[in-house]
């Protein structure tokens, strides 16, 4: 009754800590139960020896997921905490998020992501958004930001389509995350809203911003209502900062004023001189991609009046392109004025290609909307036909004022704008008309192809109305159909260039020789053949005229070219200059023929012209002469007029309506309140196919807040906006500006171009809109106070915290006027005079971290509690500084550097992390550590730091004594030391003597023999000992003298050179030799394969194979080797062969016989083997229990047939087994005993991954199924920085899954020794036991025998648990162990001791 109360109440115990844990939220962290041990039965402790830098014990499903995979292209011995010899400078590191409990300190890894997390926010109890520059999660294509529910695991994608670029901000405002960026969605720019509950995302009602912009920082100012209900959302305003100039619905910028005034007009006739010659294309070569419209429509655009039009294919990009005629290839045009049709279609976005170059032209053009020069180049924008109609119609209405400007020409009965872009000259103007836009050229480049392409559009399709070239010079072809104007209409107009034939007959230089190709120009044979060129010189002014004469290299016509007689005419028929012209130039070349003064061709009946006459030839007696003519070039110097205005004062009523445009240069008030009734009829209507401003259109208001961006200019970019707390001298807060400003205005000077400081004075809940105090000078940052601080530098960004904000970047901050007014938080909040990097603000007062300047530009910041400290994690181009705000220090460690860029708090208990790695390991030990009583601790050795080490062998003596190998270092000891059982936390004890380790020698195996005398050591390269003795495979150290014994055997090798490896040694101490088993075929000059015996009394080498009655041959890799009876050894190895037979797993040796053979029922296992256990306590005939593990196997031996116990192991390229043993559970168990007793349990060390759980390092194996014990994990640092001074801190690092080589425990059954199997207590040497032996065979005394018997089962009797039970000692192996030398050799160890 009493049993089945217990089961009841332990029944309901579990189910209240079930509920308990739905309650916390803690389904996520699934605990695992580990079995209890019995500690006393493996010497009071579980040592774990490898490559680590942490362990934890595997509580929950899932624990290890904070860790990653081995790097496999880095040895799994090669630590990533050597850093050394890196060179990498990568700064792109893959990130993580993870589910921390504060509570527990459990963490678990639940995404991996191809880029860094900016921003994470929480959305709910169970779900966050995050923002960032990847592309995958958890290796699904995403674009950034998303939304993540924890509890399902289940990712929502804000876009599912691509948005052509990236979202730099995100906005979390109750049920609507504002996103912001340089992107395109739903055809508007740069800014978006997603309604969570909805799960939609849509344009903002401003149709986001104009194409090019870029939005940075989004904030919110609150309106501060205090009579809105508690459940009514507080609106306010969102601000945007970035950089742009406009927003998508730019209507909302432009105000309708209802104006009666009256003003004072200046009427003016005024013509703008447009010297700038239009070019022919006439004649050039029209081609389209994705054209609607025929090749033949391609070419007639050219002559705009036709009212022809190019159209691209629905919904498609497209390119218009026109190669010039080979005569006019490298011609430099200045200017393109592209035609806009009317109607809905059109284009908005384009691009002008020029050839050879193939680049994009950079182009300025008057912004109708502002009549301002612009600028662009990959993204030129073209209005649509209404709107720049409605721009036109403006400037009707202002024309007289925009003319007050002398570089300013507006038609005030067409509205077309006009005005010079280039000061020095005034001979190139640039504007736009009811149906044109003109844009500039930047670059003077010469031309042979140029071509628009169509990137977006309006409507349905791409049209080009109409395309012209213009250049600034004056361009007469001797081939004077390409002459031609544009437009045949215009074919007889006089004022056109032309070029007469007064005698001679010319003819194409390609239709004389057809090889020329990319040139051509008029050629002529005859000697009275005379030219004149008419160049279209229309206004007064200065011109500088010049000759081009074509190379005769091109034609080969050197010896043949003309002198020629060039002739220049003013209007008035003066002759102005007279040239000789030599034309056997090989190359091109020009020729100046007059600079001066001319009048233009329409002030007079005659025409300026230039005559060119064959005049003779450069070579005497030449038949056939070559006279050549390309073109004559005048350029424009200087014009003696730019405009004619004849003006008349008269006065005019003027009642109506003005049009008031608000400028934005980054930075944008968006009133939510405003926009809560928006509808966009109320910002414009159409009529008549026009659009006009309707005079409701108030949603964006002239703000304080617009009106300091409007004075900004149009290179502003803002890339923060920071709401700091609320000053102490009122209700006011500060609004800072983070980013690179210039100013456009009079009203406001800007010395500073990094940050400006507002202060809000309030909200007007009646305009909707922020007040803020708009200062007249904004001073330069460098001699600015910051709340009585100066900052040397820029502030990369600032961060709000409760009671203050925090600042940082690459800078130094100073006290006022040098004073040490700032408290250092690291050093009791003395007084110093600097901050570096961060700095802290609160209660009027500036903190300093105590930290020495890094030159590194931080940007990121996050703040979160672990194991109940909170931590300021700072970060910046991959380097991370972790500072503890609980204790106000510094994290040095490397091992506990928070590399973490985000974190978001989900609930009281929970919170999600973002970055490339952090470490809650449970305790922090490099490369050892010990378990005792369910806890780590660890044992007294110090290994030292950033080196590539391991501990990967390990020996335990006796209760006092264990030995550790590998490749290491402490302080005092390198490779192999001794730590003591009896108190693990003294320090390690180096061997005495002198030895040299070779830079690749690794110990690989360790024996002490059962006497613990000898300490054999097995190594795979070169020892030097003593300074003289050079020693590899096996080296010998006395335990009783503590030094290196006198003699050391032979060297092991490869008679190829090859490496050796040294993996198994156990001792027949009866013949006193050790059996050596590895990788090698020679001892000394001694052949000997893979198993060599080391005779200790004789101290030689023999080799088994040859000792035998019948001489045997093994091949292969021997890696373990146990005993299995006194005289009998189990081999296992790779590739083993036996008498040239192959396939076999286990050999049997028997010292006694010499003599090698195989047991058919243990290699009938499929698999490799590395390394067995014989888990049965009498096994003689290889019946008994048994377990081995290769490289991709684990199988148990019951007696009779092997089977795969692993099917919970996934086994990877990384999976490795080092060691394995069996331990005693505290109690005994009903576990399945087919493979080992009830009271044992398996474990087994390395590293691999279990089905269900994630990586781990130890496992265990109850007869059934396998519980996660413990995984260990590697820091994977690169260091970017080693700078002196506190918070001297890292580069990116990651939490990579370590090693366990080695277990060490008191082993029952290692069986290396045959004493191992025998009855007598371990500790007895064999001189007691030939004592007994010798009493009892000769009878003598019964007091003699006693001395031995007595304290024989005094020990036994106290032997513990496990021990094999006694076994009758055969006579045979009595009377062998009675020998002269055994006996002699106790007797002196006696007189000895």
């Amino acid at each position: 009754m009493l049993v089945q109360f217990q089961q009841l109440l332990l029944l309901l115990i579990s189910i209240i800590k079930l509920c308990q844990a739905d309650d916390n939220d803690n389904s996520f962290f699934q605990p695992v139960s580990q079995p209890s041990l019995n500690y006393k039965d493996t010497g009071n402790r579980i040592g774990l020896l490898g490559s680590f830098d942490a362990l934890s014990f595997y509580s929950f499903v899932n624990s290890s997921q904070i860790v990653n995979d081995p790097d496999n292209s880095v040895s799994i011995f090669q630590k990533k905490r050597d850093v050394s010899n890196s060179s990498s400078s990568s700064t792109s590191f893959s990130n993580s998020l993870y589910l921390q409990d504060i509570t527990n300190n459990y963490s678990l890894k639940f995404a991996d992501i191809n880029g860094q997390v900016n921003q994470l926010f929480k959305i709910s109890n169970d779900s966050v958004v995050l923002n960032g520059n990847f592309t995958l999660f958890n290796n699904q294509s995403v674009i950034s930001p998303i939304i993540f529910t924890i509890s399902s695991r289940e990712v929502t994608k804000i876009f599912s389509d691509d948005i052509n670029g990236s979202v730099k901000t995100i906005f979390l405002d109750n049920d609507l995350i504002y996103l912001g960026g340089n992107f395109k969605f739903n055809n508007t720019y740069s800014a978006a809203v997603y309604n969570i509950t909805a799960k939609k995302v849509h344009s903002t009602p401003f149709q986001g911003f104009g194409p090019n912009s870029s939005i940075n920082s989004i904030a919110k100012v609150l309106n501060g209502d205090k009579e809105k209900e508690d459940n009514e959302e507080e609106l306010g305003s969102i601000l945007f900062g970035g950089q742009f100039n406009t927003l998508g619905l730019s209507d909302l910028l432009i105000h309708n004023i209802t104006s009666n005034n009256t003003k004072k007009h200046n009427t003016s006739n005024t013509s703008i001189i447009s010297a700038e010659q239009l070019i022919s294309l006439r004649h050039g070569t029209f081609t389209s991609v994705n054209g609607e419209s025929s090749e033949e429509d391609a070419a007639a655009i050219v002559c705009p009046s036709d009212n022809k039009e190019w159209a691209a294919q629905k919904n498609s990009g497209a390119e218009w392109k026109v190669e010039l005629p080979d005569e006019m290839k490298g011609i430099h045009p200045t200017k393109a004025r592209i035609y806009i049709p009317e109607g809905p279609n059109g284009i908005k976005l384009f691009r002008i290609y020029s050839y050879p170059n193939n680049g994009i032209m950079n182009l300025t053009y008057i912004d109708p909307a502002t009549n301002e020069l612009a600028y662009c180049d990959a993204w030129c924008p073209l209005l649509n036909y209404d709107d720049l109609n409605d721009h036109v119609d403006n400037n009707i209405l202002n024309a007289t004022e925009l003319n007050e400007n002398n570089s300013v020409f507006v038609d005030e009965q067409d509205g077309s704008y006009f005005q010079y872009y280039d000061p020095s000259t005034k001979t190139k103007n640039l504007g736009y008309a009811s149906n044109f836009q003109e844009f500039a050229f930047v670059d003077n480049v010469g031309v042979d192809t140029v071509g628009v392409t169509i990137i977006d559009w309006y409507g349905d399709q791409g049209i080009l109305a109409g395309f012209e070239l213009y250049q600034n010079a004056i361009t007469v072809y001797g081939n004077d159909s390409l002459n031609d104007p544009n437009c045949q209409s215009d074919a007889s107009d006089d004022t056109n260039n032309n070029a007469v034939i007064n005698s001679g007959s010319f003819k194409s230089v390609q239709s004389i020789n057809p090889a020329i190709t990319n040139t051509d120009y008029l050629v002529t044979s005859d000697t009275n053949a005379k030219i004149t060129l008419y160049p279209n010189i229309s206004y007064l002014g200065n011109y500088s005229i010049i000759m081009m004469t074509p190379g005769c290299a091109y034609d080969g016509s050197c010896a043949r070219r003309a002198i020629v007689n060039v002739t220049v005419v003013g209007d008035d028929n003066d002759v102005l200059s007279t040239k000789t012209i030599y034309q056997n130039n090989e190359n091109n070349k020009f020729d100046y023929l007059f600079y001066g003064h001319l009048n233009g061709s329409k002030t007079s009946t005659s025409s300026n012209r230039i005559e060119i006459s064959y005049m003779g030839t450069v070579t005497e007696g030449v038949q056939d002469p070559y006279m050549v003519v390309d073109k004559v070039i005048a350029n424009i110097v200087s014009l003696d007029n730019y405009y004619d205005k004849n003006l008349t004062n008269h006065t005019r009523n003027n009642t109506g309506y003005e049009l008031a445009p608000i400028k934005l240069n980054g930075l944008f008030e968006y009133s939510l309140a405003n926009f809560s009734q928006f509808d966009e009829q109320l910002v414009h209507y159409k009529r008549n196919n026009k659009t006009y401003i309707s005079l409701n259109n108030t949603f964006v208001g002239n703000s304080s807040i617009n009106l300091l961006s409007g004075e900004l200019s149009n290179q502003s970019r803002i890339d923060q906006i920071s709401l700091e707390p609320k000053q102490q001298d009122g209700n006011k807060q500060s609004l800072l500006l983070l980013g690179k400003f210039e100013s456009d205005s009079k009203n406001i000077t800007l010395s500073n171009n990094n940050l400006i400081t507002l202060t809000i004075d309030s909200y007007n809940n009646t305009l909707n809109e922020t007040n803020i105090e708009l200062p007249s000078k904004l001073t330069k940052r460098d001699t600015q106070t910051i709340l009585d601080g100066n900052f040397n530098n820029s502030i990369t960004r600032l961060i709000e915290l409760p009671g203050g904000f925090l600042a940082i970047g690459d800078f130094a901050l100073s006290g006022k006027d040098g004073s040490s007014s700032i408290k250092d938080l690291s050093n009791n909040n003395q007084s110093v005079s600097s901050a570096n990097n961060f700095a802290l603000y609160s209660d009027d007062q500036w903190y300093s971290f105590g930290n020495d300047y890094t030159s590194n530009d931080f940007n990121q910041f996050t703040n979160l509690t672990l194991d109940l400290v909170e931590y300021y994690v700072f970060s910046g181009n991959g380097q991370f500084r972790t500072w503890d705000n609980d204790n106000f220090k510094w994290v040095t460690d490397p091992t506990k550097q928070l590399n973490l860029t985000q974190a978001a708090q989900i609930n009281d208990h929970q919170q999600i992390l973002g970055g490339t790695g952090f470490s809650t390991m449970q305790f922090q030990s490099v490369d050892q550590a010990y378990i005792a009583d369910g806890n780590f601790s660890k044992f007294g050795i110090d290994v030292i730091a950033n080196k590539s080490f391991m501990i990967s062998n390990s020996y335990y003596v006796n209760s006092s004594l264990s030995v550790i190998g590998g490749k290491f270092e402490t302080k005092d000891v390198k490779n192999v030391g001794l730590i003591s059982n009896s108190d693990p936390n003294n320090t390690i004890s180096a061997l005495q003597g002198s030895i040299v380790w070779g830079d690749n020698t690794l110990i690989q195996s360790l024996y002490v023999d059962s006497s613990d005398e000898y300490l054999f050591m097995g190594v795979n390269g070169s020892v030097q000992i003593n300074e003289q003795t050079n020693v590899t495979g096996i080296v010998i150290y006395d335990l009783v003298n503590n030094t290196f014994t006198s003699f050391q055997p032979a060297e092991l090798s490869h008679s190829n050179g090859d490496p050796i490896s040294v993996n198994s040694m156990v001792l027949f101490d009866k013949g006193n030799k050790l059996l050596v088993g590895g990788d090698f075929d020679l001892a000394g000059s001694l052949s000997c394969p893979s198993l060599c015996v080391y005779d200790i009394t004789n101290t030689r080498w023999i080799n088994p194979q040859n000792d035998a009655t019948t001489t045997q041959s093994i091949g292969g890799v021997v890696t373990d080797m146990k005993f299995f009876q006194s005289n009998q050894v189990l081999i296992t190895g790779n590739g083993l062969q036996l008498n040239g037979n192959s396939g076999i797993k286990f050999l049997i040796y028997n010292f006694n016989s010499n003599s090698f053979s195989v047991k058919d029922s243990l290699n009938k296992i499929d698999q490799t083997v590395e390394k067995f256990i014989l888990n049965d306590e009498n096994n003689k005939n290889l019946d008994g229990r048994m377990i081995a593990f290769g490289e991709k196997s684990i199988s148990g031996f019951d007696g009779s047939n092997w089977q795969r116990i692993d099917s919970d192991i996934i086994y990877e390229n990384f999976t490795k087994f080092n060691d394995m043993k069996l331990l005693t559970l505290d109690k005994p168990s009903d576990y399945n005993q087919t493979y080992f007793d009830k009271s044992q349990i398996f474990t087994i060390a390395g590293v691999f991954r279990l089905k269900d759980y994630g990586l781990v390092n130890m496992a265990l194996f109850n007869g059934t199924s396998w519980i996660p014990y413990v995984f260990t994990s590697l820091q994977q640092q690169k260091l970017t920085d080693s700078g002196s001074g506190s918070g001297s801190g890292s580069g990116s690092s990651s939490l990579q899954i370590g090693q366990i080589q080695s277990i060490l425990i008191d082993d029952s059954y290692r069986f290396q020794s045959s004493d191992d199997l025998k009855k007598t207590n371990k500790n007895l040497s064999r001189g007691k036991v030939v004592g007994i032996s010798l009493a009892c065979a000769l009878g003598s005394t019964t007091l003699l025998g006693l001395l031995y018997i007595i304290p024989y089962f005094a020990l036994f009797k106290n032997r513990k648990d496990g021990y094999f039970q006694p076994e009758r000692i055969h006579e045979d192996e009595m009377m062998d162990a009675v020998n002269p030398e055994d006996l002699l050799h106790e007797i002196d160890l006696q007189r000895e001791k």
